[in-house]
């Protein structure tokens, strides 16, 4: 059996690194909202495409996203509309299937369209549902351009903010892997009894 074979098997086998992966998104998502929370440059998609990249079961990638939402929400303003709330929740979602993608194959073109999708979809999804619920704008086609030019700065924020947390946070993972599976190789030539 290969070094990185053996230490995927590991992996799958170790019952703690996936709830140490599943606290480390959700902290990282919390901290990333508490932190800047006005300028949307937060790690919300790239926590949930990781979620949905590292964790086969799909309500455990589902969690990570929820749990960061329902423990930030408790420290930052609420939401004035039901439907605003619920419209946000299930966008920020949508990041899970894109990484369960990247999982049965990363390609470059796949991960392009996983930073940039979130971004776009909330963009769209969130100012419909502001336009629909709130009374900020009137509610004809003018009124729904308006609210959508009035997030455009929120957007470019966000997409800057995913680009960067989805390069930290997959970044990190491959450089991890790198260093296990080098430790591995390392072990084995040390020892070959370790390969049996």
């Amino acid at each position: 059996m290969s070094p990185k074979k053996k230490v995927k098997n590991i992996v799958k086998q170790n019952t703690i690194i996936p709830g140490v992966v599943f606290c480390l998104l959700v902290a990282i998502g919390v901290v990333g909202r508490w932190g800047q929370p006005d300028w949307c440059f937060t790690p919300m998609a790239a926590v949930t495409l990781f979620a949905g990249y590292y964790f086969a079961h799909r309500l455990t990638a589902l969690l990570v996203p929820l749990s960061v939402m329902a423990i930030s929400d408790t420290l930052l303003p609420a939401y004035d509309r039901l439907g605003v709330m619920l419209a946000v929740y299930t966008i920020l979602l949508m990041p899970v299937l894109l990484g369960g993608l990247l999982r049965r194959k990363m390609t470059f073109s796949r991960m392009a369209a996983s930073v940039t999708i979130p971004a776009t979809a909330f963009w769209l999804v969130s100012n419909f549902a502001v336009w629909c619920f709130r009374d900020l704008y009137p509610h004809t086609a003018a009124g729904l351009v308006t609210c959508y030019a009035a997030a455009i700065p929120f957007f470019r924020s966000m997409l800057v903010g995913d680009l960067f947390y989805v390069t930290l946070i997959f970044g990190s993972c491959a450089l991890v892997t790198k260093g296990a599976l080098a430790t591995s190789a390392a072990a084995v030539k040390r020892n070959p009894a370790i390969e049996r």
